[in-house]
C-alpha cells in the first residue's frame, strides 16, 4: 500500500508490528487487517490463558465485538444479561440503577479472559494480520521517518514495520518504547500518573455459589479496597468440550484492588477477601456460601492515569496508553474501543502511508480521539474509586445518591457503563 521497502530485503515486513494480543492489541490488529494493511501480532503468551480482570463489558464493548463479527459467537459463551449495578459502600444504604441496552438490544455481559483474549486473536488471523505465539520482543528500534526494527528473542533477524502498535500492557518498558533522541516521557520512562490510589494491587478469584442476581453487577468497598462482583461465562477447557459444567462450578467474577499497605499487613488475596467480607455487610451476604473455583491471580501494582497516546510512529492501545481504574468495568472496553479508534484512523488515512511525515497527521488523529473519548471517563472512574475506598466519604456519598437516585443514573452512564 506504499512504496516503503525495508532495509534489509531479507527480513519479514509489515505495514504495522502490534505488540501484544491482548483485547487491545488483538482489535487493533483486526481492525487494521481488515482495512487492508499488512499486519503481524507478536504475543508472548499461549492462549488461552487466565488473567486478572473484572471481565465486565458494557453495551460499548459489545458493539465494537459486533463490528469484528464476534458478538454472538462470545454471547454463547457469555454470562446472562447485566442489568442492574449495586453499589455496595461499608456503611450505608445500597444503592441500585439499571444498565440500559443499546437499540440493537446489547446488554452489559461478562465473558472469561480466557475465551475472549483467544477468539478476538483468532478473529485478528481471520481477518488477515500474521500471529507470532509465543513470542518474546526484545527490542523495538526506530523511528517514523525510517521505519522499524522489531527484535524477537531466538530470530536471526528483527521484522521490519512501517509503524508500531504498543500493546504490551506496560509504561515501563523503556528499551521497547525508546525513541531516538526524545524525551524520558516519550520513551515510556515517565514516573507513574499521580492518581491518588497508584501502586495498587489487583486480586481476582472465580467463585461458585454466590447469593448474587445473575442480572446485577456489584461494586463497593472497605478502608484501603474497592471490589466488583458479577455473574460470568465459561472458562475455555468447558467450552472447547462442549461442557456447560462451569456455569455451576466457577461462574462469579470477585475482582478487587488494594492499597499496597493493605497487602503488607494481611499478605495473601486469601486473608483480603476474609477482611472483605467481615467489613463490608453486603459482601459478607452475598459471599457467605460462596466457594473458589480456582485459585486467587494477583498483578500490580497499578498505575491508572493517561500515558502516552502517540510518539514518533509508535501507537499505544490498552494500558500502554493509559490504566482504568478495574472497578468502573472500563478496561475491557477502553481496549476494544481503542483498537476500533485506530483501525478506523489507519483507514481513513491509508492514502497518507507513502511519506514517513505522514505518520504525524495519523498520530494526531488517534491522539485527539483517544483523549476525546477516554480521558474524562478515567479521571472520573479514579475520583468514583477513591471514594469507595474511603467509608465516611463513601457512606456521605451514597446517602446523598439514595436521596437522590436520578443523579446515581447520570453517574453510572457518565462512567460508561451505558450506552
Amino acid at each position: 500500500m506504499s512504496d516503503w521497502v525495508p532495509l534489509n530485503p531479507n527480513a519479514k515486513s509489515y505495514d504495522v508490528a502490534v505488540i501484544g494480543g491482548g483485547p487491545a492489541g488483538a482489535a487493533a490488529g483486526a481492525f487494521m487487517a481488515r482495512a487492508g494493511l499488512r499486519v503481524c501480532v507478536l504475543e508472548q503468551k499461549r492462549f488461552p490463558r487466565q488473567k486478572v480482570c473484572g471481565e465486565f463489558i458494557p453495551a460499548a464493548g459489545w458493539k465494537v465485538l459486533a463490528d469484528l463479527d464476534l458478538a454472538a459467537r462470545l454471547q454463547r459463551l457469555a454470562g446472562p444479561n447485566l442489568q442492574y449495578v449495586a453499589v455496595y459502600p461499608q456503611w450505608g444504604p445500597e444503592l441500585c440503577a439499571a444498565l440500559p441496552a443499546t437499540a440493537a438490544g446489547l446488554a452489559a455481559r461478562a465473558i472469561s479472559r480466557d475465551v475472549l483474549d483467544d477468539i478476538l486473536l483468532q478473529r485478528a488471523a481471520e481477518l488477515g494480520a500474521a500471529i507470532f505465539q509465543p513470542v518474546h520482543v526484545s527490542q523495538v528500534l526506530g523511528e517514523a521517518q525510517t521505519g522499524f526494527e522489531v527484535f524477537v528473542a531466538g530470530w536471526p533477524l528483527p521484522l521490519r514495520a512501517r509503524a508500531v502498535v504498543l500493546a504490551h500492557g506496560s509504561p515501563r518498558l523503556g528499551a521497547m518504547n525508546f525513541v531516538s533522541g526524545g524525551s524520558d516521557e516519550a520513551a515510556g520512562r515517565w514516573p507513574a500518573p499521580q492518581s491518588g490510589i497508584g501502586g495498587c494491587v489487583c486480586f481476582k478469584i472465580h467463585l461458585e455459589n454466590v447469593h448474587l442476581p445473575d442480572n446485577t453487577i456489584a461494586i463497593g468497598g472497605v478502608e484501603g479496597l474497592y471490589a466488583g462482583l458479577l455473574r460470568t461465562g465459561k472458562s475455555a477447557p468447558a467450552a472447547d468440550a462442549g461442557d456447560d459444567t462451569c456455569q455451576n462450578r466457577a461462574c462469579y467474577n470477585l475482582a478487587f484492588v488494594v492499597d499496597r499497605k493493605l497487602v503488607r499487613r494481611y499478605g495473601s488475596g486469601v486473608a483480603l477477601y476474609g477482611y472483605l467480607r467481615r467489613h463490608n455487610a453486603s459482601f459478607g451476604r452475598s459471599l457467605r456460601a460462596a466457594r473458589p473455583g480456582g485459585e486467587f491471580l494477583s498483578c500490580g501494582p497499578m498505575e491508572p492515569g493517561v500515558r502516552e497516546v502517540y510518539a514518533d510512529g509508535r501507537f499505544f492501545v490498552g494500558n500502554a496508553a493509559g490504566e482504568v481504574h478495574a472497578l468502573i468495568g472500563e478496561g475491557l472496553t477502553l481496549a476494544l474501543c481503542a483498537g476500533q479508534l485506530l483501525g478506523r484512523v489507519m483507514s481513513d488515512h491509508r492514502a497518507a502511508w507513502s511519506a514517513g511525515k505522514d505518520l504525524e497527521i495519523i498520530g494526531a488523529a488517534y491522539r485527539r480521539g483517544w483523549l476525546n473519548q477516554f480521558a474524562s471517563r478515567l479521571r472520573s472512574g479514579n475520583a468514583f474509586s477513591q471514594v469507595l475506598m474511603k467509608p465516611l466519604l463513601s457512606a456521605a456519598a451514597t446517602a446523598y445518591l439514595y436521596a437522590f437516585p436520578d443523579i446515581f443514573d447520570r453517574c453510572i452512564r457518565w462512567s460508561g457503563k451505558s450506552p
